[in-house]
């Protein structure tokens, strides 16, 4: 399999903003745990999808023979071309980290035919060039073409680097650009050209064309002067586009260009929706609150499953925006922490099994059932396949630790070859263990992120030394390393709990008098806790009841059976265990206390 020559992405000598760490494109592999069982999981489910509905309408557009039935539904009827980015974004970056023979041929059919079916001038869409500039297929559907062509190129095929960069000119040139922006859903192609510049393929002509056909000075000066309601509501006539949380996908974007130009009102932009977004969109455990096609208003908090919030799409932009943070300003662990709890309580949560993946990562009531092809399946299958990417991160002088997850990383820099195993099975236990080994002498910082979540300062032993660490920094461990270096260390989970404000407080109007219920959600360390059992609750069809004094919320909890299981003292038959573990059951993560009388 060819290799880029890099291990790591270095724009910095045509970003006028440096990163100042960078995130591996290889070399990382998952040993164990619950992150590797994601990650198989994964593999299994890209099997279930048919190329030949994938491919079905470029080989029609191309006059070729096309057997069988593309996917029916909105995301191949309405936009076309979708699902075969699905399978390279999920098949091309698994291949990034092992060789897989049914992952290789794969991609190698899907490049393959798409190059077959593309035109002379590098267009390579599903549908016809006169259709390209509607509906969302110069957004939605390119962006993950590109990231398919892109991880394609990164997993070792030859022909997806060259297909991307002409397909790129073309765009950079193409009839649609004037009337781009007016279109569905256009933010969201704010990110796709810069995407492109910051890798070796990228052309200043990349994010000339973004600035000139996408950029919404209205949009950010909304976000600059923090309008309390600029991100659920976009003040543009008409009803396209309309308010979305996938417009995190945008704010990648304008860090990108940020990083490109230096100019600071995009930096001040994205700052302040980030932190609108954090404020009053962001629900408890990590997911986003605001989805098209909702009515919604700040704080509002969505919690019944009929609404649609905490969709898989939104906080997967939230997830690489955070990414983009934390390589500019590495020394803040909040950018990271945001990521993992992303990560455990909306994406890994939203994964059902092998057979598919949910659209909405519902908190309380019951969970949605998966499916194969919608948007949230191409954005999930792409975060699985991603999630070594996240572990660590480096610099020419400094190795970061970012997340803890069983894993052995080969980090190839020019002093020699610096090799790291982490033994721990975390999240279900919270020991990790750190071997770091040279050949020669190296001398370099190891960084180690002590989450926000852990219960107190963390005592890292290296060889009869120890290290304290406290908890949102990062520990730095500067020194020379020579041969193995064994690190120990354990992260215990703090618990944090949250009362529920928003649109759906409680009031029992049966009961005489009434009964006023509150709402209390927990988190464990980096995760969102769920509680379970019990049919007979008056209350069942709208929460579950803990009959107790929320004050004493956690002094109920006793371990259960199974790791990170807990029976809650005085309220049989109902357990406390992680959400992201829920399926079929009938759950609430913001139970209803009653109110003291």
């Amino acid at each position: 399999m060819s290799r880029l020559p890099m291990q790591w992405i270095d724009n910095n000598e045509k970003n006028r903003i440096p990163d100042r760490l960078f995130t591996p494109l290889y070399g990382v592999n998952l040993t164990g745990g619950l992150f590797e069982r994601v990650f198989r999981r994964n593999a299994e489910f890209l099997k279930k999808i048919s190329v030949d509905a994938a491919l079905y309408w470029f080989r029609r557009r191309a006059g070729k023979a096309a057997p069988g039935q593309p996917y029916r539904g909105h995301f191949e009827d309405n936009i076309k071309g979708q699902t075969a980015g699905l399978l390279l974004m999920g098949a091309g970056n698994i291949l990034r980290w092992e060789e897989n023979a049914a992952m290789r041929k794969l991609v190698d059919t899907l490049v393959s035919e798409i190059k077959a079916c593309s035109l002379p001038d590098g267009y390579l869409m599903a549908v016809p060039e006169e259709q390209f500039g509607t509906l969302e297929y110069p957004h939605y559907v390119r962006i993950w073409l590109t990231y398919g062509l892109w991880a394609a190129a990164l997993g070792g095929n030859e022909e997806a680097a060259g297909m991307l960069r002409r397909w790129q000119d073309w765009f950079n040139t193409c009839d649609d650009l004037p009337i781009i922006r007016y279109l569905t859903l256009a933010f969201q192609g704010v990110v796709c050209s810069p995407f492109v510049f910051n890798t070796p393929l990228g052309k200043w002509e990349d994010i000339d064309t973004t600035v000139r056909y996408y950029e919404e000075d209205w949009r950010l000066g909304q976000f600059i002067m923090r309008e309390k309601d600029a991100v659920g509501t976009r003040r543009q006539p008409g009803v396209e586009p309309h308010p979305h949380g996938t417009e995190l996908e945008a704010l990648e974007g304008y860090l990108d260009l940020y990083r490109a130009t230096g100019k600071h009102y995009y930096l001040r932009a994205v700052m302040e929706a980030y932190e609108m977004y954090r404020r009053d969109w962001q629900h408890v455990g990590g997911g986003i609150v605001l989805c098209e096609y909702q009515d919604s208003y700040p704080g509002c908090n969505w919690l019944a499953p009929n609404r649609a919030y905490n969709e898989l799409c939104c906080s997967s932009f939230w997830i690489f925006l955070n990414q983009r943070l934390h390589r500019l300003y590495p020394d803040e662990e909040r950018y990271v922490a945001e990521m993992e709890k992303s990560i455990y309580n909306v994406a890994i949560a939203n994964q059902q099994g092998e057979a598919g993946i949910r659209y909405h990562a519902w908190i309380d009531g019951h969970k949605q059932q998966g499916g194969l092809v919608h948007c949230c399946c191409g954005v999930g299958t792409r975060l699985f396949a991603m999630l070594p990417e996240f572990l660590y991160s480096v610099a020419p002088d400094a190795l970061s630790v970012d997340m803890y997850a069983a894993s052995r990383f080969v980090w190839r820099r020019g002093a020699g070859e610096v090799r790291v195993r982490m033994e721990t099975d975390m999240p279900y236990d919270c020991a990790v263990t750190l071997a770091v080994e040279t050949g020669a002498p190296q001398r370099f910082a190891l960084r180690l992120r002590i989450p926000g979540w852990t219960d107190g300062d963390v005592a890292v032993s290296v060889g009869g030394e120890t290290y304290i660490g406290a908890p949102r920094s990062y520990l730095v461990i500067e020194r020379e390393w020579a041969g193995e270096t064994v690190l120990s260390f354990r992260l215990p989970f703090a618990w944090r709990q949250t009362c529920y404000t928003g649109a759906e407080e409680r009031r029992d109007l049966r009961a005489e008098p009434p009964v006023e219920y509150s709402r209390w959600a927990l988190e464990y360390g980096p995760l969102l806790m769920a509680v379970t059992g019990g049919e007979a609750n008056p209350f069942e069809r709208e929460g579950v009841i803990l009959p107790i004094d929320p004050a004493r919320y956690v002094e109920a909890l006793r371990p259960a059976g199974a790791p990170l299981h807990f029976e809650i003292e005085g309220c049989a038959p109902h357990t406390l265990m992680p959400y992201f573990e829920i399926d079929g059951e009938r759950f609430s993560c913001y139970p209803l206390f009653p109110a003291a009388q």
